[in-house]
């Protein structure tokens, strides 16, 4: 530390000047730097009270801002704002190194609401957007146009959410309505088709086979009734072949009767006197026939209700094969009408929920007209700041005079290094090894105590110049301005 310090107040004079000089350098570095200032635009999100939150089907707050904020930040709206805003008048930048200046100027903050957790709809309590110019006003002017951008297009996005929502909610509604109406023409097409072999249709085709049965018993006995009538018809037919027909001649004494007695209480033309004389010709025109010709007609008559009778129960044996074909085929028809039943079953539910969408996004179309949903308000507007913005100067300063007093003694000590003396007897005992035994203290010239008072007005005069420039460089000396301080441009960024 000794030696330190005599190397210091040896080179002291060479040490100040170069501090002297890194600190005049740093100020004027710092000073000749524009001034940055920066202004912000609060907006606030208004949260309706009378509205439930939860039905509001958008986006959240912080997931629009972030849209947002990636659309404002794009290379097109950059260059529009640059252009809107006439940025950049005059500077020799191009065009990506002036976005890429807007973009970096520019900040999006978001505000968490207190108390609230982030999956909430309701996290978001207000965005902050600050810009960064070297005027007040085009600070201002910058924020102001990306607050408003935010509220506009915030707008604009759900709206344009929104039409989109309902395009697509309504195209899907009609397609599923035409798959619904042909899925169920098709199922009742199914259902006529396989009626028999429908889940539905086992107890009443069990209940018909019965029937069936029943009604095929009753044909048989009819049919057995019949055939017996038959056999004793023809039977009767062959005797009245071989013996008189007295049974003509009683019909015929009965015609005239029922004639004569028909007269007596009816008059000359009434039709039963017709019928009745009728009749009385009829058997005595067919004496001798007359017996053939009724067993004749009482045999076709059988003979019509047997072939009656058999078509009945044809038609019986043939709706049993049906019914038996039908309940074979009835595990593949109920299967096949399950799968048609629960494409049904999934187009509606699908239509349910497109309608319920529906009715959310309309819902929501209604309450922003009203202006009854979550919407981004200006609160405050960027006002023009008056003083520049806190900048890195004081560290510049601070590094400034750190690294002129690094440099200094890293000259200084170069310089005892290129000149190795021993001044010091604590040195000649560390080189050497050895303590002197005598020891006599340096006695200063005329020379030398002239070369001092030289050194000590040099290092007066280094600090009271340095001292003086500083106070030009920064504008403190009055009526002679700074050449270092940067004119305050009128518009622009840079």
């Amino acid at each position: 530390m000794q030696d330190l310090i005599s190397m210091i107040w040896r080179r002291l004079p060479l040490v100040l000047t170069i501090i002297v000089l890194g600190v005049l350098t740093s100020f004027y570095l710092i000073v000749s730097s524009p001034r940055i200032y920066q202004a912000s635009a609060v907006i606030q999100i208004d949260m309706p009270a009378a509205i439930d939150q939860g039905a509001d089907s958008s986006l959240p707050a912080s997931r629009r801002v972030q849209l947002i904020e990636q659309r404002l930040m794009a290379r097109t709206n950059l260059r529009e704002v640059v252009e809107r805003l006439g940025l950049f008048a005059g500077s020799p930048l191009s065009e990506t190194e002036k976005l890429a200046a807007l973009r970096s100027s520019t900040r999006i903050e978001s505000i968490a609401a207190p108390g609230v957790s982030v999956d909430s709809r309701m996290s978001l309590a207000a965005i902050i957007i600050t810009a960064q110019a070297e005027t007040p006003a085009t600070a201002a002017a910058i924020a102001n146009d990306f607050a408003n951008s935010v509220v506009n297009r915030d707008r604009e996005n759900r709206q344009a959410r929104i039409l989109e929502s309902q395009d697509y909610l309504r195209s899907e509604e009609r397609r599923l309505n035409e798959q619904l109406s042909e899925q169920e023409r098709k199922l009742v097409e199914f259902s006529a088709r396989n009626e028999d072999s429908l889940p539905s249709s086992q107890e009443f085709l069990q209940t018909e086979l019965a029937r069936l049965a029943e009604m095929e018993t009753t044909l048989d006995r009819d049919i057995m009734t019949l055939q017996r009538e038959r056999l004793s018809l023809e039977a009767g037919g062959m005797a009245a072949e071989t013996r008189p027909s007295a049974s003509l001649v009683q019909q015929i004494r009965s015609a005239e009767i029922e004639l004569a007695q028909a007269r007596r209480t009816l008059s000359p033309d009434h039709p039963e006197i017709a019928r009745l004389e009728q009749t009385l010709a009829r058997l005595n025109s067919g004496a001798g026939s007359g017996g053939s010709d009724v067993i004749r007609r009482q045999a076709e008559l059988i003979e019509g209700q047997l072939a009656s009778l058999s078509e009945q129960k044809a038609a019986i044996e043939l709706r049993r094969t049906e019914i038996d074909g039908a309940r074979a085929r009835a595990p593949e028809v109920s299967r096949e009408l399950e799968t048609m039943n629960r494409q049904e079953r999934r187009l509606q539910d699908r239509y349910n929920e497109i309608s319920r969408q529906l009715a959310q996004v309309e819902t929501q179309q209604m309450l922003m007209q009203n202006d009854q949903t979550e919407r981004f308000v200006l609160l405050e507007r960027a006002l023009p700041p008056e003083y520049p913005a806190m900048s890195n100067r004081k560290k510049s300063a601070v590094m400034g005079v750190g690294g002129s007093m690094a440099l200094a003694l890293a000259v200084a000590f170069v310089l005892e290094l290129l000149n190795p003396v021993l001044r010091r007897t604590e040195q000649f005992a560390r080189a050497t090894g050895t303590r002197p035994v005598v020891s006599l203290p340096y006695r200063l010239s005329a020379g030398d105590l002239r070369r001092r008072r030289l050194r000590v007005l040099y290092m007066v005069l280094v600090v009271v110049l340095g001292i003086l420039v500083a106070l030009w460089l920064i504008g403190r000396i009055p009526g002679l301005p700074s050449p270092a301080v940067v004119s305050m441009p009128t518009d622009g960024m840079g």
